[in-house]
């Protein structure tokens, strides 16, 4: 995001962590500025004269129900307060997530105006980033994007399945749905960040609405489908190994008690299986097509290949 709005020749600021690290910024004109979600004063000095403000900071994964909210809400509450009080942001964009509306019911994918059914600890948390923000309208312009699943390079989470590919092994997880499928939405890393680059001259009635948008690059696949074109890439036909509910649900069990004895979240516990044995995870995207003109570069046809490339030429694979 930070080169993406260097490029296009914004002045852009960075809010760090002490402890964070720059190295895939080298070369990159940005200015660093020290804080951290949880110090209102370091927010509010970081907000000072600032524009626009994007907030992409938060936990996919954490220890408990606590920690999700003391980040995910709590956190996106003190930079939307100090946004509000700069007196000189006039747009906040809040990357949340598809969790915070919940999967859609059967094949019908979720829209903004859905009713929110969060079905784990890190929807509701990322969902109750979003109300704070709606206790701001008239205070402050802002507008939620909702991506689902996110991939391309630099990604961690999905990469998982395409480094447990390459070990010739893929998990399969059971699905109760009618045709034996689960079903997914996906956004390249790319996309998203034409997303809210386009948010910048987006209209400025949708900020003073506090509107919602899904975004996805507007297909649904299955989860063979996806596994598929990995595999094809990666050129390896993957042992698939189906898990089944028990095993699955001793799985996470056991994620969850080795959690709190390591103080660290694993990839897989209680929390994370309420979005593992949900069926679908789609959505449309037709509102930002319409209102942010996002026009998606990549399918996961196009977009497969390219990260698989970038994760070689990294060592990542």
């Amino acid at each position: 995001m930070v080169s993406a709005l260097a490029e296009k020749g914004h002045d852009v600021c960075a809010l760090m962590r002490p402890s964070a690290s720059a190295a895939h910024l080298k070369g990159v004109p940005f200015t660093r500025i020290t804080g951290d979600i949880l110090d209102s004063d370091s927010l509010k000095r970081a907000c000072k004269n600032m524009d626009v403000v994007f907030h992409l900071a938060g936990l996919t994964a954490a220890r408990n129900r606590q920690e999700y909210f003391k980040f995910n809400a709590e956190g996106t509450k003190n930079l939307a307060s100090a946004a509000a009080s700069s007196g000189s942001v006039s747009r906040f964009i809040y990357v949340s997530s598809l969790a915070a509306s919940g999967p859609s019911v059967g094949l019908a994918p979720k829209l903004e105006q859905d009713p929110d059914y969060p079905v784990s600890m890190y929807g509701e948390s990322k969902l109750r980033g979003e109300l704070y923000l709606d206790e701001l309208k008239g205070q402050l312009p802002f507008i939620v994007i909702r991506p689902p699943m996110v991939y391309g390079p630099r990604d961690r989470n999905v990469y998982l399945f395409f480094k447990s590919i390459q070990k010739n092994w893929l998990p399969v997880l059971p699905s109760r749905t009618p045709t034996g499928h689960k079903y997914y939405s996906a956004i390249h890393v790319d996309d998203l960040i034409q997303v809210l680059i386009n948010s910048l001259s987006a209209d400025a009635g949708i900020f003073s609405r506090g509107e919602r948008f899904n975004v996805s690059d507007g297909q649904i696949y299955t989860f063979e489908r996806i596994m598929a074109l990995i595999s094809s890439e990666l050129k390896v036909k993957p042992i698939r190994v189906k898990i089944p509910d028990t095993l699955v649900s001793l799985l996470a069990s056991g994620g969850t008690i080795a959690g709190k004895l390591l103080n660290r979240s694993l990839p897989l516990n209680r929390d994370k299986l309420n979005e593992l044995i949900s069926d679908y995870w789609i959505c449309s995207s037709q509102k930002a097509f319409d209102q942010l003109t996002f026009k998606p570069k990549y399918t996961l046809e196009t977009g497969v290949p390219q990260t698989v490339a970038w994760y070689k030429v990294n060592g990542w694979l």
